[in-house]
């Protein structure tokens, strides 16, 4: 099984994916009935143009189901395959894996930007747990996040400036996220501590959150 971004050219992603989709066929649960093939796809849903809009990053399994207008009788043609992305939260929606295979091919520069997000995830995560307070800017208690106060993209750049040899090949979750490599464990410590040193956190609800620049906002 290959992953998207191991193809030089949309064309033979596309023909690589029809071929999948003829060997797969419908599919109730993807992550049930081909695990591989599912980690392909959700990875493949990562080049969705409007991913944030579809709630890719919230995928828990894929559905492939006949399209509502293919013809009842004979094969299924590989357009008669429509697939949903069933999130977290139990709701769904369709995606196209065309739309995905014609998506900009992602830079390392972005699959570094990920994997390092992933990487220090767990400290967004305890602060959150352990700061259970009001949004500093409008007092409410709903929907909190946590914010860098110093942006992660500046962060991040300033890590980069000081360790310049970065990692440029990448692994995957089971959200088929990309994340550092096992051999790359020194240089994600590395950053982990980096991070856990240099970052200032804030609690904001969501509102408030998407009112900044919010290029280094973590929405959990």
């Amino acid at each position: 099984m290959k992953y998207p971004e191991e193809f030089d050219t949309t064309d033979e992603l596309r023909d690589y994916v029809v071929r999948l989709i003829r060997n797969t066929g419908l599919s109730i649960s993807l992550k049930q009935t081909h695990p591989d093939v599912y980690v392909f796809f959700a990875s493949l849903f990562q080049r969705h143009p409007e991913k944030e809009r579809k709630g890719v990053a919230l995928i828990n399994d894929i559905s492939i189901r006949r399209f509502p207008k293919a013809s009842p009788r004979g094969p299924l043609a590989v357009t008669d395959h429509q697939f949903f992305i069933i999130k977290n939260d139990g709701t769904e929606d369709s995606i196209s894996w065309n739309t995905c295979v014609k998506g900009a091919i992602i830079s390392v520069e972005k699959r570094l930007n990920w994997a390092m997000r992933l990487a220090i995830e767990d400290q967004i995560k305890d602060f959150k747990g352990k700061n259970v307070k009001p949004c500093e800017f409008c007092g409410t208690t709903t929907n909190p996040t946590v914010d860098h106060i110093i942006k992660f993209k500046k962060l991040k750049d300033d890590f980069l400036i000081l360790n310049p040899i970065h990692p440029t090949e990448f692994s995957k979750n089971n959200l088929a996220q990309e994340i550092f490599r096992e051999e790359d464990n020194k240089y994600s410590e590395l950053w982990q501590e980096y991070h856990r040193h240099t970052a200032t956190l804030r609690i904001l609800c969501k509102e408030c959150n998407q009112k900044l620049d919010n290029y280094g906002a973590h929405h959990i």
